[in-house]
């Protein structure tokens, strides 16, 4: 008779050990659901920061293009080389003239990247750059069009090619 009982006890798994495992496994997919959210949060923030830097090197590649052609075909130099102050050197020109980039700062609308609007925003100084007479710093920032903090910042310098002619 002992020995029939313990028989009928050692088989299966009891109710404890069923909900052990139940919980176990709800812990775990609880676990990884919450991280497929994140995960897909990130890549949603990932994937409108990589927009934000496009859209940033569309309008410095435009820039750059400027840049190139700014003040090139003055002979033999132009006379920006000269200058005696930072407002009149090339960096300033380059920044100021109606053939240069444009005053500062710049706004340049809105896009939308996924279900949300951002605008971005270009602001230009020389006399904040390493060299206020021939580079001009450009700053960018790419934020919600409905206010925050920015998404993508970049600063750069552009110097224009007629500097390479400069005495």
């Amino acid at each position: 008779m002992l020995q029939s009982k313990k028989k009928l006890f050692s088989q299966g798994f009891t109710i404890i050990e069923v909900v052990v495992s139940m919980l176990i496994i709800t812990i775990f997919l609880a676990i990884a659901m919450h991280l497929m959210v994140v995960a897909a949060i990130f890549k949603a923030r990932a994937d409108q920061y990589d927009r934000a830097i496009v859209w940033i090197q569309e309008d410095l590649e435009q820039a750059i293009a400027i840049a190139q052609q700014y003040e090139q075909n003055a002979t033999p130099y132009s006379t920006k080389c000269s200058a005696t102050v930072a407002s009149n050197g090339l960096a300033a020109g380059l920044l100021n003239d109606p053939t240069g980039i444009g005053g500062t700062p710049k706004n340049f609308g809105v896009r939308s990247f996924g279900s949300t609007s951002f605008t971005m925003t270009r602001t230009a100084d020389y006399a904040t750059s390493f060299d206020p007479f021939k580079l001009l710093r450009l700053n960018y920032s790419v934020t919600p069009a409905n206010g925050g903090s920015a998404i993508a910042t970049i600063s750069t310098e552009v110097i224009a090619n007629a500097t390479f002619k400069c005495p």
